[in-house]
């Protein structure tokens, strides 16, 4: 048994059966029970070849029925009639895909002119008995008919897996059909009223319809400077201010209102929507909770968005196909904008926090720091407890603590917008640093300050501090260089040490995120470069390599 999907490929040679059944129909068969029953097989390969339906759906079997009725009736109670109304059906289909279907234009110019010529003198001569054609005439045109009708066999396929409904254009279908309709009643009602021999009657009427097409198209696009009726047209059929476009622009409106919450949203552009005239409500039903609004009153249909949320419209009366589908499209927007508005609350709580996340790993940092002090004032306490310059030192770093004590604990507090910077000039600020880190062996300082300007106290405070306490960490740095360099084009904090080189991967995110090592330079080194940037510095690594590790904060005076 032949599966009936084998033989959809073949379309152009089941268009090509349908002509030849259809000129059989015509001109061979004169027996009226035959002819009855060869329409059947008419209509069945009309239904394989036609693009309208999707042959390989279940469609409904009480339509399907009832159609087949009324054709079986018009056929057989109207045999030429039904014939004319067939072609006028397969013409109207051919024409609607001339320009969609670009790569068998030719095929399908030549079908549509087997029709013309089919009903126009094979089917209109035999339906009006008072049209007489010339002898021999409709011998030879049957025989001439014929040749091309068996030429279409050999017409090439498209891909049938490229074929759909698209490829069918309702204007241009009607254009074709009425076109040839008004050929065909042009040829008979100059034959009958005037007495016009038919074939010149055609003639003449093809000669008038081509004229006014041609008028037509002249006057829809004139291409001599002047807007035709083509312009008129687009400024018609494009008009802005319908429903679908205010609502469009109300949703776009509300979405920009930042502190909606996602439910406020959709109950408002809900309301928005119920105003207009065709719709008395609508119902959202989520899994939790319900938007809704209007009168619940009308026409009722149930749309599924997903699985757990369902769409009630109330309509004021029964909507319609197109109507129904407008307002499920207008739908379903407005539930990607409130899925739009979900993900900027979650953006929005991500970014809180991660803010929090930040603040506290800052902090967390400021309490390493001071934790690093507190241990260096324990080690010059076990040094030398009784030295006036060991007293000195720990008197210093004890008031140190006390102000980053003061600092972190101000940043726990509600923010308050602070202008006002401490500065200390450069010999101060490295003989201080100097001091504090003079107890240990492998720290070294070195200033070339040639321009003693002013230093903001907590960007050079938190970078070197971070910095020389990374270098400590690492058990393979024997010698830290701690230089301070000022002149009148830059100032450059440098921290070296003779250690391990940095790894590729932690240098590729070390500014730019937080990252995680064994030996610090995570989230300091993070918050360290973001504070620069506030100052105008930047924080660099400037050498990264095996000996020479060195990080420079600076800022180019000229610039």
């Amino acid at each position: 048994m032949i599966r009936i999907n084998s033989l959809l490929q073949f379309g152009q040679q089941i268009l090509a059966s349908t002509l030849l059944t259809y000129h059989i129909l015509i001109w061979v068969v004169d027996d009226s029970q035959l002819e009855f029953a060869l329409s059947f097989i008419l209509y069945g390969l009309f239904l394989l070849w036609q693009p309208l339906w999707n042959k390989e759906t279940v469609v409904d079997k009480k339509r399907i029925a009832f159609l087949a009725l009324v054709f079986i009736s018009i056929t057989y109670a109207f045999p030429n009639e039904s014939l004319v109304f067939f072609g006028l059906i397969l013409s109207g289909l051919i024409g609607s895909r001339l320009l969609g279907q670009t790569a068998f234009r030719s095929f399908d110019l030549l079908a549509l002119l087997i029709i013309i010529l089919e009903m126009a003198i094979g089917v209109v001569p035999a339906t009006f008995e008072q049209i007489k054609l010339p002898a021999l005439f409709a011998d030879y045109m049957q025989t001439i008919i014929l040749i091309p009708v068996l030429l279409f066999y050999f017409a090439p396929n498209p891909d049938h897996q490229k074929q759909g409904r698209s490829q069918v254009d309702l204007m241009h279908g009607l254009l074709a059909a009425t076109l040839l309709f008004i050929v065909l009643l042009g040829g008979i009602v100059i034959n009958l009223l005037y007495g016009v021999d038919y074939i010149d009657g055609l003639l003449l009427t093809v000669f008038i319809v081509s004229t006014l097409t041609i008028g037509i198209s002249w006057f829809w696009n004139p291409g001599v400077g002047y807007s035709g009726i083509g312009v008129l047209w687009n400024r018609y059929a494009m008009t802005i201010g319908g429903p679908f476009e205010s609502w469009i622009n109300k949703l776009t409106t509300l979405i920009e209102e930042r502190y909606l919450t996602p439910g406020e949203y959709l109950e408002a552009a809900c309301e928005n929507l119920v105003e207009n005239e065709w719709l008395n409500a609508i119902e959202w039903h989520f899994e939790n909770f319900k938007v809704s609004a209007g009168e619940k009153t009308g026409t009722r249909l149930e749309h599924p968005l997903t699985k757990n949320l369902n769409v009630v419209l109330y309509f004021k009366a029964d909507p319609g196909t197109a109507l129904e589908q407008h307002t499920i499209l207008l739908i379903r927007m407005a539930y990607q904008f409130y899925l739009a508005k979900l993900n900027q609350e979650k953006i929005r709580a991500q970014e809180h926090f991660a803010t929090i996340h930040h603040t506290g790993a800052r902090l967390t940092h400021d309490i390493k720091n001071i934790l690093q002090s507190i241990k260096t004032s324990i080690d010059i306490l076990a040094m030398d407890k009784d030295s006036q310059n060991s007293q000195q030192l720990l008197q210093a770093n004890l008031k140190q603590i006390g102000t980053r004590l003061e600092n972190t604990l101000n940043k726990l507090k509600a923010p308050k917008l602070d202008t006002q910077v401490s500065l200390v000039d450069c010999h101060k600020w490295i003989k201080r640093i100097g001091k504090q880190h003079n107890a240990n062996e492998r720290m070294h300082f070195h200033s070339d300050i040639d321009n003693n300007v002013t230093l903001p106290i907590d960007l050079f405070d938190s970078v070197a501090e971070n910095l020389i306490n990374n270098a400590l960490k690492k058990t393979s740095a024997k010698r830290i260089d701690v230089r301070l360099l000022s002149n009148s084009d830059v100032i450059i904090l440098s921290v070296c040490d003779d250690g391990d080189a940095i790894s590729a991967e932690i240098e590729k995110n070390l500014f730019a995120q937080p990252v995680s090592s064994g030996s610090g330079m995570g989230i300091g080194l993070y918050q360290s470069a973001i504070m620069a940037l506030a100052f105008n510095y930047e924080l660099e690594l400037s050498q990264n390599e095996r000996g020479r590790v060195c990080f420079n904060l600076f800022q180019n005076l000229a610039e």
